[in-house]
């Protein structure tokens, strides 16, 4: 049985970037994210300097027992309307099966607790049954239909809006919590 304990969220820091490249490039992972070119380390190194320079956005690795196993990034962070985007993924394969159930956990409550949060938002493709899965698990609802709006291999897809309020979270978070626990 998983312990929420054994996990945390850490800020990204420069160690972490070729874990994280490594990750973000592989065909699993950049399959289901809006574009799956190949990041260049050069990018990949700009992509880091902006995070350090930009206050609507912060990106955290996740660990399981110190070991870094995903990604999470809250980002279009909006003081004025109290919301952000989100966007995650486990990158370890050997990550144990219910990980990315506490890292929703973990990051949700660092949005809606820490952060104080109203609102976050989801973009999911809607080819991705496996993530939009996910987001219902986690409480989210389906706001609307951004049709053809990413192109991937000469292909348009359809993206679908998310969102999760910070008054429905701790139900849910309790919901899940019990189930993490046995």
């Amino acid at each position: 049985m998983l312990e929420i304990r054994d996990f945390e969220l850490r800020d990204i820091k420069e160690d972490n970037l070729k874990q994280v490249l490594e990750w973000r490039n592989s065909p699993r992972v950049k399959n289901v994210m809006n574009s799956n070119h190949n990041i260049t380390w050069e990018n990949h190194l700009r992509w880091f300097k902006s995070i350090k320079e930009n206050t609507d956005k912060e990106v955290y690795v996740v660990t399981y027992k110190g070991k870094p196993i995903g990604v999470v990034s809250l980002q279009e962070i909006s003081k004025e309307h109290n919301r952000c985007e989100w966007g995650f993924y486990i990158g370890d394969k050997e990550a144990p099966k219910g990980s990315g159930t506490i890292l929703g956990i973990l990051a949700l409550n660092k949005a809606f607790n820490e952060m104080n949060l109203y609102k976050v938002c989801a973009q999911v493709l809607s080819t991705n049954k496996v993530s939009f899965q996910f987001h219902k698990k986690l409480g989210f609802e389906y706001e609307g239909r951004l049709v053809d709006h990413i192109k991937k291999e000469n292909n348009y897809i359809d993206v679908l809006q998310l969102a999760l309020f910070q008054s429905k979270w701790e139900g849910i978070r309790y919901r899940l919590m019990q189930k993490e626990e046995g």
